[in-house]
């Protein structure tokens, strides 16, 4: 058991090494992942949350930097995202606001999307502050440029 944990760490430390270049002469190194300038634009987003029957609908504008992202709610002012690329995903976090599901209850979000046929999937996480603690509920979401 003691020797488990060098293990898992020199595993991890062996997948998130850098990338092997090729040889001289050899194939072409692998082109590298998107960038923050492939997620740019404006995106209809629906986020299809566990336990709820209707999507939530939301527009994401977002930039070439990782600087001025927004999520818009309806009927309220832009929330400012915190965007970074990690791999083939762009992550996407918020800060706390007010649910949209739940009055008077802080959320913030977290989402993990991939470019697929033009469009933006993938995983999110809400992070409910309730008055008992934390709530964390899962879902989707799909997104298509505006």
């Amino acid at each position: 058991m003691r020797f488990l944990h060098p293990l898992l760490i020199a595993t991890l430390l062996t997948a998130c090494g850098p990338a092997e270049q090729a040889a001289p002469g050899g194939d072409e190194p692998e082109t590298s992942g998107p960038t923050l300038a492939d997620f740019a634009g404006t995106w209809d987003n629906e986020a299809m949350i566990e336990g709820v029957a209707d999507p939530v609908p939301s527009t994401l504008h977002g930039s070439a930097s990782a600087s001025g992202w927004t999520m818009d709610l309806e009927g309220r002012p832009g929330l400012p995202l915190t965007v970074s690329i990690v791999g083939d995903s762009l992550i996407v976090e918020s800060g706390q606001y007010e649910s949209v599901l739940r009055e008077g209850v802080m959320v913030s979000i977290r989402t993990a999307v991939v470019l697929e046929n033009g469009a933006m999937v993938g995983k999110m996480m809400a992070t409910y502050e309730t008055p008992d603690g934390e709530e964390v509920v899962y879902g989707t979401m799909r997104a298509t440029r505006n």
